[in-house]
């Protein structure tokens, strides 16, 4: 089998906060993370997109990611906006923090960034591990688009255009190859910078509604609430989003 991964070129600070501006996010898990009152843990934290907003709106959060750059980028922006973050250097998969959070959340379709049932349902054990009594387990994936990956198999279609801090362009181009085996898109994507050309690649596990609730139900997990956007509309097929609030399930009485 091929390598899965996404290139580390994605994840440069001057790159990756250009790509990623958006904060529609926010505010859904802004909510959910009040809703149990307690400690916060993000997964996948990246550069603090929406820890450090989450932190100064008065929650008590810590960021946890396996990439040193996007951490250190995380800390030089909390630094800058004089906040207090608390941020660990962690795989998701193996992480022991000696404590327990009422709520847990991985956003921004990172989970689709692991791609083994095995390694999935080590994160799923983790998070069970670490959640307090009552606690909450918050994530979203995309819900698979068949179509949108054939399109974007035959011919290359524009994903993103942004600027860099020195104002050059960045034009970049997506082409998809869905990988029926594994279950992963296995996107490529050609950045244009001063009329130069390179490819990066990003693959994504496509997690389809049904074997999602089907891993959390036999993981252990309860699905509270189960929607189709970050307003909270009801999932639906063509809903682009698999936004989670889930929760462990008690063990039953002997």
């Amino acid at each position: 089998m091929e390598t899965l991964g996404v290139s580390e070129f994605l994840y440069h600070r001057d790159i990756y906060d250009r790509m990623n501006t958006f904060s529609f996010d926010l505010d859904f898990y802004r909510k959910w993370c009040r809703h149990s009152p307690g400690p916060i843990l993000e997964l996948c934290c990246g550069t603090g997109r929406l820890t450090i907003p989450l932190k100064t709106s008065g929650l008590d959060i810590m960021g946890l990611d396996c990439s040193d750059s996007m951490l250190d980028t995380a800390r030089r922006k909390a630094a800058a906006e004089g906040v207090d973050l608390e941020l660990v250097k962690a795989d998701m998969r193996t992480f022991d923090l000696q404590r327990r959070f009422s709520t847990i959340f991985i956003p921004f379709n990172s989970l689709q960034n692991t791609y083994s049932v095995a390694d999935l349902e080590l994160v799923f054990a983790n998070v069970k591990a670490h959640l307090s009594p009552g606690g909450v387990f918050l994530f979203d994936v995309f819900n698979p688009s068949i179509r949108f990956m054939v399109e974007r198999e035959n011919e290359r279609k524009e994903a993103l255009r942004f600027h860099l801090d020195d104002g050059r362009e960045i034009v970049v181009m997506e082409r998809c190859r869905y990988d029926a085996a594994s279950q992963v898109n296995r996107a490529v994507w050609y950045f244009t910078i001063n009329n130069v050309e390179r490819e990066e690649r990003l693959d994504m596990r496509c997690f389809f509604p049904l074997e999602m609730d089907a891993l959390l139900k036999y993981n252990g997990f309860a699905i509270v609430k189960k929607f189709g956007s970050f307003e909270e509309a009801p999932f639906e097929s063509g809903s682009q989003k698999q936004i989670y609030v889930c929760a462990p399930v008690k063990p039953s009485a002997s």
